[in-house]
């Protein structure tokens, strides 16, 4: 097997690769590459009174919102990493800017994580449920009760900042809705001080919701995971589902843990207290998907206050070796599809060359030299066996003059031609078997590093996308083309004519592909001409 059959594998690869990856979406690994179980499927109620979840197993009823969150008002925070929205009914962030992110690359606006769109809305929901309605009034507010913010607009001046909204029961409870600010920090902290001035006790709890409309942001030559991850820390299981498999959730009690909604480079997390037992549950109705988590219930005594335990919300980017510091499998977040166990490594790997060099497009240019060297010896192996084909292609044409009409003969004395030469033909399957699993993770990779979004490198704009004048496709077309040249060509007659045409099908295929990754293979390319030239230059002496 020679190395222009490398093409066509990948062309084949990365076909039955993309119908795998549907069926892998759910399946995750763990840090020893061991494949994460799920537990029974339990789909969460979908009536639309149940909207909160229970309080001593009693649903606690209420309606949905007839007007967008924002009727009220709402306040505007602002950090050195985040502008946020916090609509005043329920304290629903509704709207959350990047700051550091802009939409597109030299412009002003910044990417919006969470918004308050209608048909494409995305939000971050949180509120109290209790076991009281005394009289017809709310015991404790919820996502949908109205609170009072003593400022419109907030700015984090110095190292942090607390934003609170207050909300005053007719039943004699006051709650205070705290949100928690760090420089530095995409982590916002949301909890509850509950001040209950009444006659009976309350029993509460808290919950959490992240509530959106379905995205679909993959396409066939980038199949990036838009859906939704809930992670439980006690037993380390994984449950990863696109918005068409919402119903595959499963219901959950844990021990800590978290529940994410996700996107290609970016993410929105709630992280509840990891020491307290949670309730995590799917639901969806209308087009609207969501993530539900109850935390502990507590009780509040007549004539007490109570400060319930915190949730943090993460709102910001996926970026390896910083996500996790956050809250712990926070990592599986990174879509780096079933080939996680080589694309971590490789992640690790061009991070920390990254680090030293400070440039993405040579950290890729570095990181394919160094793959290249570890696999030298395998490539050595395969490209002499290439170039002993090549010395032997007058023979062979000789040998199929002589006996073209006669397939047994002719097989067997090619084969005599072989083993007289001490030549190989299948040496170069290994190499080859061992290049398409490495460029799958290498392409999921680069896919979910959201670094090399609108990141420039000489004449390309932006790794995360095409190159704008298509010069990296043509010239890995180009080089494509020479290596078919120094390889011996096909006996067949219409397997040569398929291998002539692969360049052009190639480079017509990578137009498109994220210029990154299309930089990684014109320097694979230019490195295997090189050692293949120099091969066949010492053989033929």
């Amino acid at each position: 097997m020679n190395n222009q059959k490398l093409f066509l594998g990948i062309a084949i690869f990365l076909t039955i690769f993309l119908l795998w990856d549907k069926w892998q979406v759910t399946r995750t690994t763990d840090e020893n590459g061991k494949i994460i179980s799920k537990t029974t499927i339990i789909p969460a109620a979908k009536n639309d009174n149940l909207d909160v979840p229970k309080i001593n197993s009693e649903p606690v009823e209420i309606d949905f919102p007839a007007k967008p969150t924002d009727q009220n008002g709402f306040t505007t925070v602002t950090t050195d990493l985040l502008t946020l929205e916090i609509s005043h009914t329920g304290g629903t962030i509704q709207n959350a800017f990047l700051n550091a992110y802009p939409v597109q690359q030299g412009k002003s606006e910044k990417f919006r994580l969470l918004q308050n769109t209608p048909g494409d809305s995305f939000q971050a929901q949180s509120g109290l449920a209790s076991n009281q309605l005394a009289s017809g009034f709310e015991a404790l507010p919820t996502h949908l009760s109205i609170f009072q913010s003593e400022r419109l607009n907030y700015q984090l001046s110095g190292n942090e900042l607390v934003v609170s909204l207050i909300w005053q029961g007719e039943g004699g409870v006051k709650v205070s809705k705290n949100f928690h600010f760090k420089r530095g920090s995409y982590v916002v902290g949301v909890d509850y001080q509950i001040s209950n001035f009444g006659d009976q006790d309350i029993q509460a709890k808290s919950y959490v919701r992240l509530s959106r409309n379905a995205i679909n942001e993959s396409n066939a030559l980038m199949p990036t995971f838009a859906g939704g991850i809930v992670y439980d820390k006690n037993t380390q299981t994984v449950q990863k589902n696109e918005f068409d498999d919402w119903n595959d959730f499963d219901s959950q009690q844990a021990l800590g843990g978290w529940l994410a909604m996700v996107q290609q480079y970016f993410i929105a997390a709630w992280i509840p207290e990891q020491s307290t037992q949670q309730n995590i549950y799917a639901s969806h109705k209308n087009g609207v998907f969501k993530l539900t988590n109850a935390n502990q219930q507590i009780s509040v005594k007549a004539g007490s206050s109570s400060t319930l335990s915190p949730n943090r919300l993460y709102l910001g980017p996926k970026i390896y070796g910083e996500i996790e510091q956050v809250a712990t499998g926070l990592n599986y977040t990174l879509d780096y599809g079933w080939l996680d166990l080589l694309a971590d490594p490789l992640s690790w790997a061009i991070h920390k060359i990254n680090s030293i060099l400070d440039s993405w497009g040579y950290s890729i240019i570095l990181i394919t030299i160094l793959i290249k060297l570890v696999f030298y010896p395998l490539s050595e192996k395969s490209y002499r066996s290439m170039a002993g084909m090549r010395k032997l292609a007058p023979r062979m044409a000789k040998l199929k003059e002589t006996y073209g009409d006669d397939k047994q003969k002719m097989g067997q004395k090619t084969m005599e031609l072989y083993k007289k030469e001490k030549i190989n033909p299948a040496s170069g399957c290994l190499p080859i078997l061992v290049q398409i699993p490495v460029f799958i993770a290498f392409y999921w990779m680069l896919l979910d590093t959201v670094e090399l979004r609108q990141t420039a490198f000489w004449w390309l704009t932006d790794l995360s996308e095409q190159d704008p004048y298509y010069i990296l496709p043509i010239i890995m077309g180009a080089s494509m083309f020479i290596q078919q040249k120094l390889n011996p060509p096909p006996p067949d007659p219409m397997q040569a004519k398929i291998m002539m045409s692969l360049p052009f099908v190639f480079t017509i295929f990578f137009l498109w592909f994220p210029s990154g990754l299309v930089l990684y293979w014109v320097f694979n390319n230019i490195l295997s001409i090189a050692q293949q030239w120099t091969i066949n230059k010492r053989l033929n002496g």
